[in-house]
C-alpha cells in the first residue's frame, strides 16, 4: 500500500509541475518587464535560434523566464524579506559590521594572512608630536544622538588634543598643495547611528560639533563638513542609510559629494543625469531614468552610475608601476559593486575629462559608491585606503606626498564613516606617517 501512495504522491507532483511548466510557457508574460522588489529587469522569453540551441543560451535564458515568471513571485519575495527582517535583523547588523570589519585586509578579492608581527604602535602622544596646534586654542567635540526627553547619549568624543592633531595633519597636507588646492573632510556616522534617528524614531535627533571644532584651526583650502548639516536638508525625503550592510545609499553619497563640488565653484549634475545599473541587472544593461523614477521601491539601494565618460582604471604599485583594472566589478552583489570594493595600494582613475584638475582621494569604503559623482570634475583621481593592511603591502614604494607631487594632486578628499574613527590609528598617526614615509616592507609599519 505504501508503495502505491508513494507512487500517486510523485505522479501528483510530476502532474503540477507539469501543469505549471505549461501555464508558465502560454500564459506568462513574455516581455519581462521590471521588478520593483529585485530593482531588475525580468528575464524575457529567449529568442530560439539554432546558434543560441547550439551554445546553450537558449535553455539558460529560458530557465531565467520560468523563474522570473513564476506565479506571485514579487510577493513571494516581499514576503521573505519581511521575516527576514523580523527575525534576522540582529544577525544582519553583526555581520554587516564584521564584513566593515574585514575590508581592513581586504586586498582585490584576498585578505592577506594574519600577520605574526607585533601590533600597531599607539599615536604618539600631543607633546611628542611636532608642529601640533596648542591644545589651549582647540575643544573638545563628539558626536551623539538625542532622546525625546533632551538627554544625549554620547556615541563618540574627541580630546581638545585629538582635535589639534587632526587640525594640524590637515594643515600638512594642505601645504603639501597648489596654491589653489583645496582639502575636503567628513566623517559621517554610519547607519547603526542614524537609522534609529531617521527609520526607527528610536531617537529624536543627533548631531556632530567636530567640524564646528577642528575649522578654526585649519588654513584656508582646508574644508571640514558637517554631516549633520549635510544630511539633514534630506532627512524626510525617504531613507539616507542601507539597514542591511550598514553604508549610505548612493544618493546619499551624490549628496554630499554636491557639497563639497559647490565648494569647488560647481553646479553638480543631477542624480538622474546619470543610468543605473541595479544588483543583478548586468547583462540588462543600465536602467534609464524613467525606468528607475516608474519603480515604486526604494531605488538607491545598490544603484552603481553608469559614468558619463569612459574611465580608464590601473592599479598603482612602487609609484609608477600599472596594472590594468576594471572600474566595475560585478561578481559582487554587495556594497563592493561600487568600484570592486578594497584594492590596492593605489587606484588612478584617468577619467576622459579635461579640466586641468587631479584629486588624491583617501578613504573607507564610503568614497566607493561617492567617486563616479568626483569623476567629471578631474582629468584624473588617484585613490587609496590607509586602513590595516590595505596599507600595510610593501608594494607601495613611496611616500603619500611622493604619489601627489607624481600625479599633480589639486584636490585630496578624506572621506570615512565614524567606524574608521578619529580616534583611531588611520587619523591618529598613519595619516600623518605616511605623508613623508612609505611602508618597509609587508606588513607595513607593523614591522616598525
Amino acid at each position: 500500500m505504501k508503495k502505491y501512495l508513494r507512487f500517486a504522491e510523485n505522479y501528483i507532483l510530476l502532474l503540477a509541475s507539469l501543469t505549471l511548466g505549461l501555464y508558465l510557457l502560454f500564459f506568462a508574460p513574455k516581455d519581462g518587464g521590471v521588478s520593483d522588489t529585485e530593482m531588475r529587469m525580468l528575464q524575457s522569453f529567449p529568442q530560439i535560434s539554432l546558434s543560441s540551441l547550439a551554445s546553450g543560451t537558449f535553455m539558460d535564458e529560458f530557465e531565467s523566464f520560468l523563474s522570473d515568471a513564476f506565479p506571485a513571485r514579487e510577493e513571494m519575495i516581499a514576503l521573505s524579506d519581511a521575516l527576514r527582517g523580523v527575525f534576522g535583523r540582529a544577525d544582519a547588523g553583526e555581520e554587516a559590521k564584521r564584513l566593515f570589519d574585514e575590508e581592513e585586509g581586504l586586498v582585490g578579492d584576498e585578505a592577506p594572512q594574519a600577520s605574526a608581527d607585533a601590533p600597531e604602535p599607539a599615536a604618539p602622544a600631543a607633546e611628542e608630536r611636532e608642529e601640533t596646534a596648542p591644545a589651549a586654542a582647540a575643544r573638545g567635540a563628539s558626536l551623539w544622538r538625542e532622546r525625546a526627553d533632551g538627554k544625549r547619549d554620547e556615541i563618540e568624543t574627541y580630546s581638545p588634543e585629538r582635535v589639534a592633531y587632526l587640525a594640524s595633519v590637515l594643515d600638512k597636507y594642505r601645504a603639501a598643495l597648489p596654491e589653489d588646492g583645496n582639502i575636503f573632510f567628513i566623517n559621517v556616522p554610519a547607519s547603526d547611528v542614524l537609522n534609529p534617528v531617521y527609520d526607527d524614531h528610536r531617537f529624536a535627533s543627533w548631531g556632530d560639533d567636530l567640524a564646528e571644532a577642528v575649522q578654526p584651526l585649519v588654513a584656508s583650502g582646508v574644508h571640514i563638513y558637517d554631516p549633520a548639516e549635510v544630511l539633514r536638508p534630506y532627512e524626510n525625503d525617504g531613507p539616507l542609510f542601507s539597514n542591511g550592510d550598514y553604508h549610505w545609499y548612493v544618493k546619499t553619497a551624490w549628496r554630499t559629494s554636491n557639497a563639497f563640488l559647490a565648494d569647488l565653484g560647481y553646479a553638480p549634475s543631477g542624480f538622474y543625469d546619470y543610468r543605473y545599473y541595479l544588483r543583478y541587472s548586468l547583462k540588462n544593461g543600465p536602467y534609464t531614468p524613467e525606468q528607475l523614477q516608474s519603480m515604486t521601491l526604494e531605488r538607491e539601494n545598490l544603484m552603481v552610475p553608469l559614468i558619463l565618460s569612459p574611465v580608464k582604471t590601473s592599479l598603482i604599485e612602487n609609484l609608477t608601476e600599472r596594472t590594468p583594472s576594471d572600474v566595475y566589478d560585478f561578481r559582487h552583489t554587495g556594497y563592493t559593486m561600487y568600484l570592486g570594493g578594497a584594492k590596492g595600494p593605489y587606484r588612478l582613475f584617468e577619467t576622459g575629462f579635461h579640466t586641468g584638475r587631479s584629486a588624491l582621494v583617501i578613504s573607507d569604503s564610503y568614497a566607493f559608491s561617492m567617486m563616479y559623482y568626483l569623476f567629471p570634475y578631474y582629468d584624473q583621481i588617484l585613490a587609496t585606503d590607509l586602513r590595516g593592511a590595505n596599507y600595510g603591502k610593501g608594494n607601495i614604494g613611496a611616500s603619500i606626498r611622493e604619489y601627489m607631487a607624481e600625479y599633480e594632486v589639486d584636490d585630496v578628499y578624506l572621506v570615512s564613516c565614524h567606524w574608521t574613527s578619529i580616534n583611531g590609528t588611520v587619523f591618529g598617526w598613519r595619516l600623518e606617517h605616511f605623508l613623508d614615509a612609505a611602508p618597509p616592507g609587508n606588513g607595513g609599519d607593523r614591522d616598525e
